[in-house]
């Protein structure tokens, strides 16, 4: 499938990556990556403002019933985890620009790898797991100014920017990690997609638990939280019913939300099957 972009796609400091118009999914499958991002590498613990904040997410309801009892450390558990800087650098712009959508990937991170426990055993997959939640918003970073906080319609261009904004995501991760293979890259490219082929910007049945997650997780903070295009925001009950409807229709599996549905109540998951961590999406980019 051709997926070309309505921009350029540079990064922080002003160096075109994919130039507007370029198919991205023939780039991705013959650049030649430069390494240099990753000559400047970065634990995720030595970012005080990150780790401060990943921390509070721990507070925020209903959120707490979830991290209740998980990790007393955070800091710990996130112990040799890096990324190349430029990363982090992307992670302080959105928090600077989009104050909602960075606490909105943080949601979708910590309680992700607190999620994602249930079914990955293995630290190192669980480590690169975090890795991937993290990362997957970087395109937010490119999208119009206002455009997120719109309340009216949107028109075709502001249409395209959203559809976009993944294939942004996936052009800044594959150019920072040096590969457009990376679980990083293949992660926010496929984000908007599900199990049932009815996402975008592919229309691919995806077939992971990373993604299962994660779309439970935007699915579910979106709702409850207060957005100026909606009337007014979801109950967690009817957040939860709406994810249940998203699972009976083959989009998520179901015991993805049942487990979350038990954190939520303060319980701890039982009886729920095993999930292969599968693979993120069923086309591959090379």
């Amino acid at each position: 499938m051709k997926l070309e972009l309505s921009s350029d796609v540079k990064d922080l400091k002003g160096k075109v990556i994919v130039s507007a118009g370029a198919d991205v999914m023939a780039w991705s499958k013959k650049a030649l990556l430069s390494k240099d991002y990753l000559k400047d590498k970065v634990r995720f613990k030595d970012i005080a403002f990150l780790m401060d904040d990943c921390r509070q997410v721990f507070s925020i309801k209903p959120y707490d019933k979830v991290l209740k009892d998980w990790t007393p450390d955070f800091r710990a558990w996130v112990g040799e985890t890096w990324a190349p800087r430029a990363v982090f650098e992307e992670l302080r712009l959105l928090k600077t620009i989009d104050l909602y959508s960075y606490q909105h990937v943080l949601v979708i991170t910590v309680v992700g790898s607190r999620l994602l426990e249930f079914w990955i055993q293995s630290a190192p997959t669980l480590r690169r797991s975090f890795q991937a939640l993290i990362c997957h918003r970087l395109g937010k970073t490119r999208m119009m100014e206002g455009l997120l906080s719109k309340e009216g319609p949107l028109d075709e261009t502001e249409k395209r920017a959203i559809f976009e904004q993944p294939i942004v995501g996936f052009v800044l991760n594959a150019a920072y990690w040096g590969e457009p293979n990376h679980l990083c890259a293949k992660t926010a490219l496929q984000h908007q997609e599900d199990r049932a082929g009815k996402g975008y910007p592919l229309n691919i049945k995806t077939n992971s638990l990373v993604l299962d997650v994660l779309r439970l997780l935007d699915r579910f903070d979106a709702l409850i939280s207060q957005r100026p295009f909606r009337f007014k925001k979801f109950t967690p009950r009817q957040a939860l019913d709406i994810l249940k409807q998203d699972a009976e229709e083959a989009r998520i599996e179901m015991d993805v939300v049942r487990a979350f549905l038990s954190l939520v109540r303060g319980e701890r998951p039982t009886n729920f099957k095993a999930i292969p961590i599968g693979e993120i999406g069923r086309e591959e980019l090379s």
